[in-house]
């Protein structure tokens, strides 16, 4: 049997440890790989260097493109599906492109940065028959699995109200300010580059779909007036390199790894150690409290779903810790979970936890403790059957939880992000609906 056909945009560290490496049979020893079924005949990305080097590494030569290349690329290599991992703002380009060439669609969380660039995803996929998945692998975790199952045995009866707090410690939340995320657009903020992991999450456990949102939101720690910024005795900014010398940030998580005069970053997965020359020019000053910044750090969020359900959610980009805090309240009983986690971006070097912990509180008894095994691999266990089910098949499991994600689910992640930032920009309620039909912006 032919193999599957399967091109890479974007050759960031997601696409390399969650798609390019599986689909080379170079996954980790505990890892799936799927080279017997499975080939990768095209790398895109904007660095030449850095996938260059990334193929010295690895001992493999695999055809290059440019992003104006693309179409070339499709026609040379005729793949059979796309994947997408590139910054969330070229994410729309890709898919659609994909699809107009007849090419399944697999794409990285964010599906898109807008409701405008959901139309166009939609449109196209309409139009040409094929499919697009989206890789939400925090459905896969396997607490949050079991929290599933418990929702469809009836354990908490109609959900009334979702309290959901999540957390990112200093070194993980400053990272993305580091970054092409702190640019709303290239990644739609936050609230949709990040918190559409959550906001997918609650959506996939009510098995609902939200309709109204109020938020508000600040930037509090980072940019040009961020609390953290260090200031000289008589209160005006240092120069680049003395601003990481004096940083709270810098001090804890670089000092004695990156030199505060360079522009260097560190994305949290350094296993190849690849430059991004190209995105991070070194001669272009960046650093966590700059003026290009235009996003939140810090967010309270409401919500109502179309059944009633009422969500408070709120997102902090700068805590000591990394992790969440969720409570369910149904017409039968209550779950609770707290959770802390590595906050390194991919999970690899994360050791795998002793157990996950659900306490479920019946309406009317006592509490029970549910403890949930670990599982191998990044992300707690989530990133080797989220592999399994996009680049082998989808098991039994996946079908009966529906782990798998497509462009309906993504569109609603994106389309509550979007409604959180304009709401907290224009200081009212949003109508998802309505912004999906263009109505709000």
């Amino acid at each position: 049997m032919a193999k599957k056909r399967y091109v890479l945009c974007g050759l960031s560290a997601r696409g390399i440890y969650h798609c390019a490496l599986p689909l080379l049979g170079l996954n980790r020893e505990d890892g799936p790989n799927f080279d017997a079924n499975a080939e990768l005949v095209g790398i895109l990305d904007i660095d030449q260097d850095r996938v260059e080097l990334f193929m010295d590494k690895i001992g493999r030569r695999i055809p290059f493109y440019t992003p104006a290349g693309f179409h070339h690329m499709i026609a040379e290599t005729r793949p059979d599906v796309v994947l997408v991992a590139s910054p969330d703002h070229t994410h729309c380009d890709y898919i659609v492109g994909g699809l107009e060439h007849g090419c399944d669609v697999i794409v990285e969380k964010p599906m898109v940065i807008d409701c405008a660039q959901i139309h166009r995803v939609q449109a196209a996929e309409r139009k040409s028959g094929g499919k697009v998945n989206v890789a939400f692998n925090y459905r896969y975790t396997p607490v949050h699995k079991r929290l599933k199952r418990m929702i469809l045995a009836g354990a908490l009866g109609r959900i009334v109200n979702v309290e959901f707090t999540y957390n990112l410690d200093t070194l993980h939340g400053s990272s993305y300010f580091y970054r092409w995320n702190r640019e709303r657009a290239k990644s739609g903020g936050l609230t949709i580059h990040k918190c559409c992991h959550h906001f997918d999450l609650v959506n996939w456990w009510l098995g609902d779909t939200p309709e109204w949102v109020f938020a508000f939101g600040a930037l509090n720690y980072y940019g040009k007036a961020g609390a953290l910024r260090p200031r000289d005795a008589q209160g005006h900014s240092f120069s680049p390199a003395d601003e990481k010398r004096n940083c709270p940030v810098f001090s804890k998580h670089y000092a004695g790894k990156l030199d505060p005069a360079s522009n260097q970053i560190l994305t949290g997965w350094a296993a190849y150690t690849l430059p991004y020359n190209v995105q991070y020019p070194s001669g272009q000053s960046r650093y966590i409290y700059d003026d290009a910044i235009d996003i939140e750090d810090t967010y309270s969020v409401v919500a109502r779903y179309r059944n009633g359900a009422l969500l408070n959610y709120s997102c902090n980009f700068c805590t000591p810790w990394e992790g969440y805090v969720l409570g369910i309240n149904g017409t039968k009983g209550r779950v609770e979970i707290v959770h802390h986690s590595n906050p390194d971006a991919t999970g690899q070097t994360a050791p795998i936890e002793a157990k996950g912990l659900i306490t479920y509180y019946p309406l009317f008894g006592g509490k029970e403790l549910i403890e949930v095994p670990p599982v191998a691999g990044g992300h707690g266990g989530a990133d080797y059957t989220i592999q399994r089910d996009l680049f082998d098949h989808i098991s039994d499991e996946s079908l009966e939880l529906e782990l798998v994600a497509g462009s309906a689910e993504g569109a609603m992640s994106v389309a509550m992000g979007e409604a959180v930032w304009r709401s907290v920009v224009d200081k009212r309620q949003i109508s998802i609906p309505q912004l999906l039909a263009g109505e709000s912006r």
